[in-house]
């Protein structure tokens, strides 16, 4: 995890929320740089691993709490560029959410992105 993932907690925002908006972001950079990939290779493997992650980012899209997205718009600077690799940290953060604050619908999206970590690593 990079100092800006393990950044302090927005004020009135819960744990869980955070943890999310924080995998959104990493998500969408993935997302993001993998289908810039796949536009330019046109590559089968670049094609699935761009819609892995896209489909994993909009999970998490529409598991943060309405009243809470609007933190979704912020596009802080994130270290690195190799889809797999920010996947990868946005599995890891996951297991920083509150266990008592876990979501229906999270452990699929964990899954789904240590499938696409071992799948394309």
């Amino acid at each position: 995890m990079t100092p800006q993932e393990k950044r302090r907690p927005r004020a009135g925002i819960p744990a869980a929320a955070q943890v999310l908006v924080q995998m959104h972001q990493l998500l969408w950079k993935a997302s993001t740089e993998a289908a810039g990939r796949a536009s330019a290779t046109r590559d089968l493997d670049s094609v699935a691993l761009a819609s892995n992650l896209t489909y994993a980012c909009d999970q998490v899209l529409h598991l943060v709490p309405a009243t809470y997205r609007d933190a979704l718009l912020e596009r802080p600077g994130i270290a690195g560029s190799d889809p797999v690799e920010l996947a990868r940290r946005a599995e890891e953060l996951s297991r920083t959410m509150p266990i008592q604050q876990s979501l229906p619908g999270i452990d699929s999206v964990v899954t789904l992105l240590r499938d696409t970590v071992r799948d394309f690593s």
